[in-house]
């Protein structure tokens, strides 16, 4: 009985730790520093070519920003004459982008015929670009490059994949995953150097909550949908109360897929937005909305 009682007393010491663990205590940051040099998408494709180029099109990741030309049934609903150049989202809400000068974008909506400017770079860039500049407030890449995910690469991975973030030998970093993937999707944060609400030059492997100030309220609050709901919890548990489970436990990423996670469904955060009863692969209705991005 003692020895029961003791190991209660146990868990609950290692569980009052885990609740109180400061997610900022890990790693480094590059926040006010310069954009690393990086390898581009188009380089890696020249290896990747046949199992990453053929799907990359057509991955939500790789839909963030595309070129005109590369999204005719978005275009379909512009005027000709508009001066659109590029088109941003596609699943939950459309914007329209022209070029605005080096690292820049005007975005207009699709009910608002005035160009904006200033907004682009001021609440979507660091979602929808790579290699922003805070300073600037410019890009380098159009749309979510490779570095995005994998950072600065080695160039001797070639010989050696576990020389990359992310790759089949290099991914149980829990922690820098959570952080990786939660830089865009953990959406309602702000950067602390910069006020922004992205973050400030996060590079894949570091601490993102070194910088990104985060309300861990976020993940209680019934008013937040489901959607953000399931990754404000997900990424809580791991960055503040020590869990394993990230991201790349359920997705397949390249795949465009989440068949993994469609195989358990067993865990409680599964049940944000699968059905407790009835079949499990059935999801609950809910509408999908950002204040950020204003939909």
């Amino acid at each position: 009985m003692a020895r029961f009682a003791w190991l209660l007393s146990s868990l609950a010491l290692i569980a009052s730790a885990q609740e109180t663990r400061d997610p900022a205590a890990w790693g480094s940051t590059h926040a006010g520093q310069p954009v690393p040099d990086f390898v581009q998408g188009d380089e890696c494709l020249f290896c990747h070519r046949n199992n990453i180029g053929p799907g990359w099109q057509k991955n939500s990741h790789g839909l963030t920003v595309r070129q005109r030309e590369d999204a005719p049934e978005l275009i379909a609903l512009l005027k000709n004459g508009d001066g659109t150049t590029h088109t941003m989202g596609s699943r939950n809400h459309i914007r329209f982008l022209r070029k605005d000068g080096y690292g820049k974008f005007d975005l207009k909506d699709v009910a608002k015929p005035d160009w904006q400017k200033g907004k682009f770079e001021n609440r979507c860039a660091g979602c929808h670009t790579t290699g922003i500049d805070a300073e600037s407030k410019t890009f380098r890449e159009v749309g979510l490059d490779c570095y995005t995910c994998h950072g600065v690469v080695d160039l001797d991975h070639s010989g050696d994949v576990s020389l990359i973030f992310l790759s089949k030998k290099r991914r149980s970093d829990v922690l820098a995953i959570t952080s990786t993937c939660a830089q865009c999707h953990l959406r309602g944060g702000r950067s602390r150097s910069t006020g922004l609400p992205y973050p400030n030059n996060f590079v894949p492997g570091d601490n993102l909550f070194k910088d990104y100030e985060v309300n861990w309220a976020m993940a209680g609050d019934a008013n937040t949908n489901p959607g953000d709901r399931h990754i404000w919890i997900n990424v809580r548990d791991v960055a503040v109360n020590g869990g394993d489970t990230t991201c790349l436990s359920c997705h397949r990423l390249h795949a465009n897929s989440t068949d993994k996670h469609r195989r358990v469904l067993t865990g409680p955060i599964c049940l944000e937005c699968h059905n407790a009863q009835g079949p499990k692969k059935a999801v609950k209705a809910y509408s999908v909305h950002s204040e950020l991005c204003e939909y």
